[in-house]
């Protein structure tokens, strides 16, 4: 998951400006229509009325994530029920490894606890480095180099920790500006960095980081995150603590169903929890799509990265598994304005099977904005040959824990959003593979002929083809109106 670096780095770059704030769910913007050169929503609406004739199959969506609240006003219809467990016997009644998994799963829990906090990766690598070798003076020339890299990342992240927490100690000093306040809701990035909570979260970040903090992971959860022969740990708990990011995803792919208007009950969402305050482990990511695919879902969204993978070949076997069944995963580019190229430039969970090959049913999603001088968000990660497609990431309302509703921005946002419309072709056009509803939709994207900033490069300009493959923004109505044409 992002960390606080980034809001940081947005708030000091806007510090004197006011951004718009969105205030209603009817400002619904990314799901209006969208025309090449023109307007860059993706043509929800427009899309179901090329579709009022015809009938919706139902459809499973997994969301990988923070977890959810189920029980949001808005949410409640779409929560996926596994109706081969009986609620609150405490027994595995379907035989699937879970028990009283009635909802989804939560990778990241035990029987008394649930972890909130996770160290990012460069530190486990760090700690699992100095456990192995507690002595430097007795290993190799080729380990040296390898404690060497490990410690010099560390270090850099330990002063980027530190430089937020003052950053944030500065904050919580005038959080009740007005100024302050409207900003950080105006620019709606990963609701969990409000002003208020700012302070609490560097101190955890720099608390959880330390290299001689013990990890929480095997005294919670009663797991070793790296013994890949266990898949059956955790809890029932979908709505654990902080699940703001995930039950704003989910609501995404709600809100895209939600605006069918003849047609209701075909979406239903899975909740896995795998993504702490802090970097995810790979094998939580791994066994999330497993559980995913097992248990019927055929598009699984994903909006969480990270710059390490140790455990990389036990993801791309899920990867893999998901592929053998068909089922279309959706994950986030990032949200550090920088082009991703070779091997991904270490954004993990990634398409690469290996050197050469990338999974087929692998939709990778940058962010784009309303704006058409802005087209791309600034706060993307791009890449002509490793973005697939862009899809609205910026202001995007959606629902919040406790009946609450707000905007937010991120690549997160518009994995969900890509998500959301990829469901809605599997459901009414159930017999499309994954790979073929990837090829649809990145043949169908909104155009631009416009020169548009390029994210984190001052002054440099490129046009759409720059930054990802499909050279455009996701668009619904396009890719049913092809699909329509194509069934003629």
């Amino acid at each position: 998951m992002q960390t606080l670096h980034t809001l940081k780095r947005l708030l000091t770059a806007c510090f004197i400006t006011l951004l718009p704030f969105v205030t209603n769910a009817q400002n619904m913007w990314h799901l209006k229509e969208g025309r090449d050169n023109k307007q860059y929503g993706t043509g929800v609406y427009k899309a179901y009325e090329l579709l009022k004739n015809k009938q919706p199959s139902p459809i499973i969506v997994a969301v990988i994530d923070s977890g959810t609240d189920i029980d949001h006003e808005d949410l409640k219809e779409y929560v996926w029920k596994n109706s081969d467990e009986l609620p609150g016997n405490n027994k595995d009644d379907d035989g699937n490894g879970y028990v009283d998994d009635l909802y989804g799963w939560n990778f990241m829990g035990g029987k008394e606890q649930d972890i909130r906090y996770e160290a990012m990766e460069e530190t486990r690598r760090y700690q699992r480095m100095l456990l192995k070798h507690p002595d430097t003076s007795k290993i190799t020339e080729e380990q040296k180099e390898a404690y060497k890299k490990a410690k010099r990342a560390y270090d850099r992240w330990q002063k980027m920790r530190a430089d937020d927490l003052r950053f944030a100690e500065k904050l919580d000093k005038h959080k009740n500006n007005i100024l302050l306040k409207t900003l950080s809701r105006s620019m709606g990035y990963e609701a969990e960095y409000t002003l208020e909570h700012m302070k609490e979260l560097a101190e955890n970040d720099v608390k959880h980081n330390n290299i001689n903090s013990d990890s929480l992971r095997t005294y919670i959860v009663g797991d070793d995150p790296m013994d890949t022969t266990n898949r059956y740990y955790g809890n029932n708990h979908v709505a654990a603590p902080d699940v703001d990011h995930g039950t704003h995803t989910a609501g995404i792919i709600a809100k895209i169903a939600d605006a069918d208007p003849t047609h209701k009950g075909w979406l239903k969402i899975m909740t896995l929890r795998a993504v702490p305050m802090g970097d995810e482990r790979d094998k939580d990511v791994a066994n999330s799509i497993r559980y995913a695919v097992d248990n019927g879902a055929k598009v699984i969204s994903m909006s969480f990265g990270k710059y390490l993978s140790p455990q990389r070949d036990y993801v791309i076997n899920a990867i893999k598994y998901a592929q053998q069944h068909d089922v279309l995963l959706v994950h986030a580019a990032g949200n550090d304005s920088r082009r991703l190229s070779g091997d991904y430039d270490n954004n993990f969970p990634n398409c690469r099977l290996d050197s050469t090959t990338c999974a087929n049913n692998w939709i990778e999603v940058g962010a784009s904005s309303k704006k058409k001088n802005k087209i791309v968000a600034g706060f993307s990660n791009y890449g002509m040959t490793t973005v697939d497609l862009l899809a609205p990431g910026k202001n995007i309302y959606s629902t919040l824990p406790g009946n609450n509703f707000e905007p937010m921005s991120g690549t997160s946002m518009a994995a969900p959003v890509a998500a959301g419309i990829a469901a809605m072709i599997r459901s009414y056009y159930p017999t499309l593979t994954a790979a073929e509803v990837k090829e649809v939709l990145m043949s169908t994207v909104t155009t631009s002929k416009k020169y548009v900033p390029v994210p984190g490069k001052r002054g440099v300009v490129a046009q759409l083809w720059y930054f990802c493959n499909a050279k455009g923004v996701v668009n619904a109505e396009k890719a049913i109106a092809k699909l329509e044409e194509n069934s003629r």
